[in-house]
């Protein structure tokens, strides 16, 4: 039976004085993989990973396609305590997450939080989000739980126990020859597999946001970083916006500039830095063709998500 945890408000400042401990274990590890083909770390992605550290990870990041780490990255690194590796650039994140795997980096850590660079955020702080999230209770957790294709955990920021990690069934996906694959494969045998894996093991998924017991994403599954991502910053529960949707709207939702009033000034996030991502990378050539019925659908929950976010803003307002 699956364990979900939905968070209807936002982060408040005082919530932010309580976690004043990291949210977890002493010795957890962190892996994460980034595509940085000239080794230069871009500044949106070393806010996140300072944010990171404050959860009180051991951080190691994979800088996948470079052959030379930049000395500027090299000293950001240096200067935050971050163990930095470098790889050619195959199998995607579940190929990089197998590099640092491989190198026994796991080996003793309470958990390992596997995360990557295809979000921009975070817009609230993640060590409230985390205690919030009971992340050290949890055997499996992550940001976001869909129910599109199959009920599954978002693979851009996953956390697994130990033992949740030793599992027999999620070991034998963490092997898989993901530098052989295509990118289909590596969603349905990676992010999907995983997910499965934890169900075959009888470990329950716990999510700061899911949809996989609504009763409507049963019928019309989606995924909800596209359909819901005014939400999910404005209420804290995931403050993040996934770069696919800025930069490639597959599902030709509307008003994607909604997105810069959702940026609060005390957030430390500048929203120039996306500015910035998106005239330096153009949309990429699709990997899905959606059907204009799947394009009715995103368009249709992307109108319920806006006219929800401007219902509160006006209350917020009106305070």
């Amino acid at each position: 039976m699956q364990s979900v945890s939905i968070f209807p408000a936002g982060i408040t400042k005082k919530q932010v004085e309580r976690a004043s401990s990291p949210p977890l274990p002493a010795g957890t590890v962190c892996l994460f993989a980034c595509y940085v083909p000239d080794g230069n770390l871009p500044l949106h992605t070393r806010f996140y990973l300072k944010n990171l550290l404050k959860c009180g990870v051991v951080l190691h990041i994979i800088l996948s396609g470079t052959e030379t780490i930049h000395e500027n990255t090299n000293n950001f690194c240096n200067t935050h305590g971050i163990h930095a590796w470098k790889r050619p650039n195959s199998g995607l994140d579940f190929g990089a997450w197998q590099f640092l795997l491989k190198k026994g980096l796991a080996k003793d850590a309470p958990y390992i939080l596997f995360a990557n660079d295809s979000v921009f955020g975070p817009l609230s702080p993640l060590p409230p989000l985390l205690e919030r999230l009971a992340v050290n209770q949890r055997p499996a957790w992550g940001l976001v739980a869909s129910r599109a294709i199959t009920p599954h955990l978002q693979s851009w920021f996953i956390g697994l126990s130990q033992a949740a990690f030793q599992a027999a069934p999620v070991q034998r996906v963490l092997h898989l020859p993901f530098q052989d694959m295509s990118r289909d494969e590596i969603i349905w045998h990676g992010e999907l597999g995983l997910s499965v894996a934890l169900k075959a093991a009888n470990i329950p998924l716990h999510a700061a946001w899911s949809d996989l017991n609504a009763p409507a994403a049963r019928f019309f599954p989606a995924n909800p970083m596209h359909t819901h991502w005014r939400e999910m910053v404005q209420t804290g529960a995931v403050p993040f916006l996934k770069q696919e949707v800025l930069r490639d709207n597959p599902f030709h939702v509307p008003h994607l500039t909604d997105w810069r009033a959702l940026i609060a000034a005390e957030s430390g996030f500048n929203p120039e830095w996306i500015d910035t991502y998106l005239t330096q990378h153009p949309a990429r050539p699709l990997n899905i063709h959606p059907t204009w019925k799947g394009r009715a659908l995103y368009g249709f929950l992307n109108q319920l998500d806006r006219l929800k976010w401007r219902k509160d803003r006006r209350r917020d307002a009106a305070r």
